[in-house]
């Protein structure tokens, strides 16, 4: 009887020091998690602006954009890759993502950052275009159809009729470019494609009207799988195809044109130090600048002859720009 006040009074000093322990220990991981969180942020004071890049699948090309971006930001603006923990540290920062997966990507964060998107077709970002938050823009990485469809003029001169497929219930989506059209002396007519076991039919009726197939960027009509019976059918009809990209033209499509990657970096930049002074992004946009791609191995196929790509490039640009001092007041 008499040990046991001793004995109480250990084991209230052993439970003392074990409740000192693990509060030192939660201690210890709340300032090891606000380290942890500042160091996500800059630390470098000479950048007055953080961007994150969220990138593609291809990480040679992330790396090569950062590197351009950084040239054409300049020394004050700091640009990292992007991780949703840094992004979420830093709500505010502006986050540049490099093409479609990228953004979705980026969009599903809890809290969405302003966002800018690369690389990326007018069609998909118009899934995102009208969400309400933070400020959210585009420059679109698919050539705008008119400027595709002058060059198919440019290449020949006598065809004012052009044919397009697309998918039933999208017809609408063209109706200002057909007018545009209309504005430089040629006449578009669509054809629908309801699925790839009508493609041929749909295509042929398209070639009987039109002396050239304007492609749209659409996955579902235009893929590896539909663009060897489309470029046979065509070419059997001595019809051209124009567009709807750089790698078409590579697998058979006679021209396209297509905007650098140095020329998106310097759009991007004009967007990026735009949003820094206002906190507002510039609507979504083409960039103007572009290059023309032909395949000529194609054109000598069809007997089509066909200048420099440089001196096609300063035709369409001429085109283009009087189309725009006409339409000004």
């Amino acid at each position: 009887m008499t040990n046991r006040p001793q004995t109480l009074t250990t084991s209230l000093a052993g439970r003392a020091r074990r409740l000192l322990i693990a509060l030192m220990s939660v201690l210890a991981l709340l300032v090891g998690s606000s380290a942890g969180a500042q160091s996500l942020v800059p630390t470098d004071q000479s950048f007055s602006h953080l961007v994150l890049v969220a990138g593609s699948d291809n990480a040679a090309f992330n790396i090569r954009f950062i590197e351009l971006l950084k040239q054409t930001l300049g020394d004050r603006i700091e640009v990292r890759p992007y991780t949703e923990a840094i992004s979420q540290a830093q709500p505010q920062a502006l986050v540049v993502s490099l093409g479609n997966r990228a953004l979705s990507r980026v969009q599903q964060q809890s809290t969405r950052p302003p966002t800018l998107a690369l690389m990326i077709d007018e069609d998909q970002f118009a899934n995102y275009a009208n969400r309400n938050g933070p400020p959210l823009s585009a420059i679109y990485y698919d050539p705008p159809l008119l400027r595709q469809a002058l060059l198919g003029h440019l290449i020949l001169p006598h065809g004012n009729q052009v044919s397009m497929l697309v998918r039933p219930g999208q017809e609408t989506n063209y109706d200002q470019l057909i007018d545009e059209l209309a504005s430089y002396g040629l006449k578009a007519k669509l054809f629908t494609v309801d699925s790839e076991d009508n493609l041929i039919a749909s295509l042929a009726r398209a070639l009987t009207y039109g002396d050239y197939l304007l492609a749209v960027s659409d996955n579902a009509i235009y893929n590896p799988r539909t663009i060897k019976h489309i470029l046979l059918t065509a070419y059997r009809r001595n019809r051209i195809v124009i567009g709807p990209g750089r790698a078409f033209v590579r697998a058979g499509v006679l021209a396209t044109t297509y905007t650098p990657v140095d020329d998106i970096a310097r759009a991007a930049s004009r967007h990026i130090k735009a949003f820094l002074q206002s906190g507002r992004l510039p609507p979504a946009v083409h960039p103007e600048d572009f290059g023309v791609e032909i395949n000529q191995q194609v054109a000598r196929s069809l007997n089509i002859p066909l200048p420099e790509a440089s001196q096609l490039e300063a035709q369409l640009k001429s085109l283009l720009g009087a189309g725009t001092e006409e339409e000004a007041p």
